[in-house]
Order: structure tokens, then C-alpha cells, then sequence
């Protein structure tokens, strides 16, 4: 259990820098705020608040598997809180890539209806946590329900061993419309974006010829896309997959390897660290918000000595705009 402590504490302690970091980038952005910085801000929130008020309490359990925690009505909270934060992060993810292809694929249509972006960022944004939500509230109100598990007495999640038809329809929905929708959407969509720009490069290079600097411009964006949708798809198939089998092999009453559950549970969480790394950190302009700001604040903490030559060119730069500061 000791390697399971490390990991998680390394999650808990990792995730909530790198999403604060994301907060602190967006907030910092001198440019106006568009429908993304909103969406990610709201991505990183998520999994900010999923690290602070979720982890600690499995962190917990982990460390104290003698004597793990008995509120029963906390540990539910708990298996609550984690469940929704998760589904929530799942869904701005989606919203994320159907936004950067709508923006790609038919620019023009899409500045026409997200004039207003912040009020159209929040209705994106309202739809995330509702859809979150739902597939959260409804084991509490009787379609499965939130227990201890099995494996892992102080943690508590959905019942995977349902005898109830019906408690176990709705490992089905929450496969289907959690994991394989989503899946399917964020592949369609980055696929078409990746497509659009090959048919970009396609024109440039057939108009302008290959070694014109939009040609290469539109080379260089296509390259990066292609990294971008890789890592996308790969991360979000990497790391709710090994879950989503626990999932379907616990609801055909098949037994799982000891441990299986436990660290697929730790691979999804994951999820907390790379969603801010692929989805805001890579990008150049992010980047350079958050350099910018440190080289402000190291220059202003750094003060040079107050020679003689300083104080002299101090003196005759008051002297040559003496009367100029007064008008």
C-alpha cells in the first residue's frame, strides 16, 4: 500500500499546482477572454476542487487501513463528490474539442452565433456540471447506489456487483454515455479538425507553391494539430479505459485480480494532471502569460545598489523633467 500512498499523494499534491497554475495563466491573460480560456478555466476548477476535497479523504483511508473511516454518510459524500467532479471533467473535455472544431471546420458560421462568448461559454459550462450531475445523483435515488467497496473498504463508489437488473443498467448508461459517447465525439472531432487543415495545406501548397511562408505556416499548424490530437485521444483513451473494463467485467459478476480496481481507480485520477498539461500548458500562448509574469515579478524583487553614478543620473534626469511632472 505504500506505493498506492505515494502515487496519490503525488496526484493530490502535483495536480492542484499545475491546475492553480492554469487558473492563474487564464486570470493573467492580457488578451480578452474567449470561449475556451472560459471552458478550461472551468476544466481546471473542476479538477482543482475534485484533488483538494476528494483525495485527501482516500489519502486517508489508505493511510489508516486499520481503522479506515466510519461515517458512513461521509464516505458517500465522498465516493459523491469524486464520481461528479470526475463525469464533469469528462464532459468539458467534450465540449472542449466539439468548440475547436466548430471554430475550425466552420468558422464562419460559429462567429455569428458565439457573439455574445461569455454568455455562451457559461451555457457550455452549466451544461458540463448538470451532465455531471446526473450521472452522479441518480445512484443516490435508487438507479444503483453509492456503497463501500469490496476491495477497498474506506473508499466508496457505485455498486459494480449489482444483482438488481436494474442497478446494473445503469452500468451500461453511464459506459455508453461516460465513456464510448465521448470517446466517439472527441475522435470524430479532432479527426475533421486535423482533415480541414490538410485540406488547407493542400490549397496553400497548390496557390502559393511550397516554400511560401503561409504554406509553411499552415505546415507547421498542421504538425502541431497532429501532436495535439494524439495526445488528446490517447490520454482520454489511456486513462478511463483500464477503468471502464473494471466496470464492464464487475457488472458480468467476473471476478477482478487483487488490486486491479485500485490502481485502475489511480490511473483514471490521472486524468487531473494531464487534462492541464495537454489542454492549456502546451499551448505558446499560455506559456508566455505565465513567463512574462515571473520575469516581472524576479526583476521587481531584484534592487540595484545605489552607487554614486546612480544617484547622479537620477539627480539630472529629476533636473530634466522637473517641471514637465507638474503639467
Amino acid at each position: 500500500m505504500a506505493s498506492v500512498i505515494i502515487l496519490l499523494s503525488f496526484l493530490c499534491g502535483f495536480s492542484v499546482v499545475l491546475n492553480a497554475t492554469v487558473v492563474l495563466a487564464i486570470f493573467l491573460k492580457r488578451k480578452s477572454k474567449g470561449m475556451r480560456d472560459i471552458i478550461l478555466m472551468s476544466l481546471a476548477i473542476c479538477d482543482g476542487v475534485q484533488c483538494t476535497l476528494g483525495f485527501p479523504v482516500e489519502l486517508y483511508g489508505f493511510s489508516n487501513l486499520n481503522s479506515p473511516l466510519q461515517n458512513e454518510y461521509l464516505c458517500k459524500a465522498n465516493g459523491f463528490i469524486v464520481m461528479y467532479l470526475a463525469l464533469t471533467a469528462i464532459s468539458h473535455l467534450v465540449c472542449l474539442c466539439v468548440y475547436r472544431f466548430l471554430s475550425i471546420v466552420y468558422p464562419l458560421k460559429i462567429q455569428k452565433f458565439f457573439l455574445d462568448s461569455r454568455r455562451k461559454a457559461l451555457l457550455f459550462i452549466l451544461f458540463c456540471w448538470i451532465y455531471g450531475f446526473f450521472w452522479s445523483v441518480t445512484p443516490l435515488l435508487g438507479w444503483n447506489e453509492i456503497i463501500r467497496e469490496k476491495e477497498d473498504t474506506h473508499r466508496c463508489s457505485i455498486n459494480l456487483n449489482p444483482e438488481d437488473n436494474n442497478k446494473r443498467s445503469y452500468l451500461y448508461s453511464l459506459m455508453v454515455f461516460c465513456y464510448f459517447i465521448p470517446l466517439v465525439i472527441i475522435i470524430f472531432c479532432s479527426l475533421r479538425v486535423h482533415f480541414e487543415l490538410s485540406k488547407m495545406l493542400k490549397l496553400c501548397k497548390h496557390i502559393s507553391g511550397r516554400e511560401a511562408s503561409i504554406t509553411k505556416e499552415t505546415y507547421k499548424l498542421e504538425r502541431q494539430d497532429f501532436i495535439s490530437i494524439s495526445l488528446i485521444v490517447s490520454s482520454f483513451f489511456i486513462v478511463w479505459t483500464p477503468y471502464t473494463i473494471c466496470v464492464i467485467f464487475s457488472s458480468l459478476r467476473s471476478s477482478l485480480p487483487t488490486g486491479l480496481l485500485t490502481y485502475s481507480a489511480l490511473f483514471a485520477k490521472s486524468s487531473t494532471i494531464l487534462n492541464p498539461v495537454i489542454y492549456c500548458l502546451m499551448y505558446k500562448e499560455y506559456r508566455e502569460t505565465l513567463q512574462s509574469e515571473y520575469r516581472k515579478i524576479f526583476k521587481s524583487s531584484v534592487v540595484a545598489p545605489f552607487t554614486e553614478r546612480s544617484q547622479t543620473a537620477a539627480l539630472s534626469t529629476l533636473s530634466s523633467h522637473g517641471d514637465a511632472s507638474f503639467t
